[in-house]
């Protein structure tokens, strides 16, 4: 049964609606150009109501370290992801002094960006890996760079734009530690929808949709 985490949650319904619909993990934007920011009071509020076994993330994007840091000491969360261009370095700086898990984000689709994922195995504690790209008009997944970067020992959530009903083939030809879902399960910006949480959820537990 992978995990799932649902990202992009910009108010306390949805957030509580996640993890009732058994979602491990939750995600919420502190990144300027997302228009799913939520602002530290929101977060904090959301966070407080959330119950114990589900586990809040703040996501990033090139930050500075100091505005960064703030906010994981105001949440006081234990969770950080790095959406953006973030070194190595700034991604071992965060971790030590700070004492968080830190999920970074990549693009992969070649074996140049997998080498480069393969620089922060030893760092980072998750891999959310967007494996898309277009074929014509049809969304594929590159399912064979997934199961190279599994060999780097490394828990890896698939991510990008995929719906319940692309979870399968990854779990049919790969095995991957989580499924992150954002955008798939909305239903306006910064409002998920119920029963697309559902779907994606029950799918990545291997249950019926």
């Amino acid at each position: 049964m992978a995990k799932v985490k649902i990202c992009g949650l910009a108010n306390c319904n949805d957030a509580l609606n996640a993890t009732n619909l058994g979602a491990d993990f939750v995600g919420f934007h502190f990144i300027k150009e997302s228009s799913r920011k939520v602002s530290e009071k929101l977060a904090f509020d959301v966070i407080s109501k959330l119950p114990p076994f589900v586990t809040p993330v703040a996501v990033f994007c090139n930050e500075d370290e100091k505005a960064l840091v703030s906010v994981i000491k105001k949440l006081n969360i234990k969770n950080v992801q790095f959406n953006g261009s973030e070194t190595l370095e700034y991604c071992k700086t965060v971790k030590d002094s700070q004492n968080v898990k830190i999920f970074k984000f990549s693009k992969v689709n070649s074996n140049e960006d997998m080498l480069q994922v393969e620089s922060y195995k030893d760092v980072v504690d998750y891999l959310v890996l967007d494996v898309a790209y277009k074929d014509g008009e049809q969304t594929k997944f590159n399912y064979d760079i997934v199961l190279k970067i599994q060999g780097f020992k490394i828990p890896v959530f698939i991510s990008g734009d995929i719906v319940a009903e692309d979870i399968k083939g990854f779990l049919d030809k790969t095995s991957p530690y989580g499924f992150e879902a954002n955008e798939s399960v909305e239903r306006l910006p910064k409002r998920k929808d119920y029963d697309k949480m559902s779907s994606f959820i029950k799918a990545a537990h291997g249950l019926r949709i």
